[in-house]
């Protein structure tokens, strides 16, 4: 399970509120959520003013993604 998806249902978001709220797609918020993708810096941003918003209280993208650097330059 992702941080993104135990932090979702900790707080009882909904997937369908996170999409609106992000203005990103349920397919897409789906991949990002179950690890299948990797989220843009944009997205990211999105997700996580969303959560926010919707959790009413202040998280970071770091309680919400793994954001360490890919060590493979």
């Amino acid at each position: 399970m992702t941080k993104l998806e135990a932090y979702l249902k900790e707080k009882g978001i909904k997937p369908a509120h996170l999409a609106v709220r992000s203005e990103y797609s349920r397919q897409h918020l789906l991949r990002v959520r179950m690890g299948r993708m990797e989220p843009s810096r944009k997205c990211i941003k999105a997700i996580v003013s969303a959560c926010r918003a919707l959790a009413r209280e202040n998280v970071t993208a770091a309680e919400l993604f793994d954001l360490e650097e890919d060590d493979r330059s």
